[in-house]
């Protein structure tokens, strides 16, 4: 099923700041009463509230509009005169680093955009882009149909289509940014607009943008990950493991899943592990699926960070290398007296990710072109003091797998980052390649000449 999304999102750059954020939160309170939230008020700490608190930041005020017009209306006030203002634009609040989704300015929160309307006889949806992803399967449930969206609850519907959006049904169906049919969007200046492929294509493409094993046996399952990876060609299939370090302890989790009733011997492999802990679930929604394969790894870590390493295949040496890092980001941690509560490597082994693939900001070209996986490091920790140390060790932890990766055939130089794990200083080359790069810069200056969204955070193009 295609889906159209309501979207508030373009193009960044930087630019100096005229105005005050407490002007902009005055005249939003004028014009939109009801709708603007101080410190100390329910409401405010819930819009400032992001998935890793280090994303978070305490804005001057927050606003929460009810539509287009409203979002129009915020725009046209944060973005010129004595009222402009740095602003954040949080949909689910998973933005990996402050500032990427949160402000000191003026916080839009998405929240009350939580349209959706299903269409079966155009086999389409149009989601709002304040829903999480578990929200719109729930919604989606009761006409037997689904969409190509996140699979961690509480991830939202904006920031993963505009990183690309990776999915159980990416095999079979492309990226969720491949499935979009139309954006409505609010444009810098404060206008609403259609943007299709028809309409604007130029802009259309700037916008598409469990068993539980011991560790002991992970010899097994790293045969199995890359038996898996090199070999699999039912595109209804779909294992995502996971090697982490959590609640004291070491483990190897590996979640698989299959698009229809029936399940495969494909998975056997995984099955037999010596001591695996098996869990059958049987069939289940979208939603119950987000509980079980990643509700164990879903809260508010305190601080945290990511880091991401492109690969085509995983080859047992490439999974060893990852498997070692991660233990040494722990062990190092350990004698350091840091203070880490989570490490997780996740492996995303897809097969044909790219073989739906349409003209989009994020670079992922159909077949023959080679594609790459968005293999992913993560640390989450207390202390503030500490925040230096995790974003090192990812980034020598990433340098290593990717010395390995090169090593083994599996990566490439220009190989680009997945938006959505890659860490904030993350040059943006590597993030849309530099063809893609200078298509986005001259959209940037026809949709955005006045340069409004460059009061938001993100990636500066």
């Amino acid at each position: 099923m295609k889906s159209q999304w309501s979207l508030l999102a373009l193009v960044l750059t930087v630019i100096p700041v005229n105005g005050t954020p407490e002007a902009a939160c005055e005249t939003l309170q004028s014009v939109l009463p009801g709708r603007v939230f101080f410190p100390g008020s329910e409401d405010y700490i819930e819009d400032n509230e992001h998935y890793y608190g280090s994303s978070s930041e305490a804005s001057i005020c927050s606003v929460q509009p009810e539509s287009a017009a409203e979002v129009g209306t915020i725009l046209q006030i944060v973005g010129s005169g004595n009222t402009q203002s740095q602003f954040g634009i949080k949909s689910g609040g998973h933005g990996i680093a402050v500032g990427f989704s949160s402000t000191s300015g003026v916080q839009i929160s998405l929240s009350r955009l939580h349209e959706l309307t299903y269409d079966a006889t155009s086999s389409t949806v149009k989601i709002g882009s304040g829903l999480t992803w578990d929200q719109v399967y729930k919604q989606l449930e009761p006409f037997g149909v689904a969409v190509a969206g996140g699979r961690v609850p509480g991830v939202g519907v904006g920031g993963l289509l505009l990183g690309g959006g990776y999915s159980y049904f990416t095999d079979e169906h492309g990226l969720s940014i491949d499935n979009i049919v139309a954006h409505d969007l609010v444009l810098p200046n404060g206008t609403f607009v259609e943007v299709t492929d028809e309409s604007d294509p130029d802009l259309f493409y700037a916008l598409k943008l469990a068993n539980v094993i011991n560790p002991a046996n992970s010899s097994a399952a790293v045969q199995a990950i890359a038996d898996w990876s090199l070999n699999n060609n039912d595109l209804k299939g779909v294992v995502a493991p996971f090697y982490a370090y959590a609640g004291g302890q070491l483990f190897f989790v590996t979640s698989m899943m299959y698009n229809a009733p029936l399940q495969p011997s494909i998975f056997d492999a995984f099955f037999n592990v010596p001591d695996a802990q098996v869990q059958v679930s049987g069939v289940m929604s979208l939603v119950e699926a987000g509980e079980v394969l990643y509700g164990g790894f879903v809260g508010n870590p305190a601080r945290g960070s990511k880091h991401t390493v492109p690969v085509t295949y995983y080859t047992v040496p490439l999974i060893e290398e990852m498997l070692l890092q991660t233990d040494k980001i722990v062990s190092d941690a350990e004698a350091n007296n840091r203070t880490f509560t989570a490490v997780n490597l996740v492996i995303e082994p897809y097969s044909q990710p790219f073989a739906h693939s349409k003209p989009s900001a994020y670079p992922h070209p159909p077949p023959p072109a080679r594609f790459v996986c968005p293999t992913m490091l993560e640390a989450h920790w207390e202390n503030a003091a500490d925040d230096e140390y995790f974003k090192n060790a990812l980034e020598m932890a990433y340098q290593a797998i990717l010395v390995k990766a090169v090593a083994e055939g599996q990566s490439m130089p220009g190989d680009v980052m997945y938006n959505n794990y890659a860490p904030p200083d993350t040059p943006v080359e590597e993030l849309y390649g530099a063809e893609n790069l200078a298509k986005l810069r001259a959209i940037r200056e026809r949709v955005d000449p006045g340069r409004v969204m460059a009061l938001a955070g993100g990636f500066k193009i």
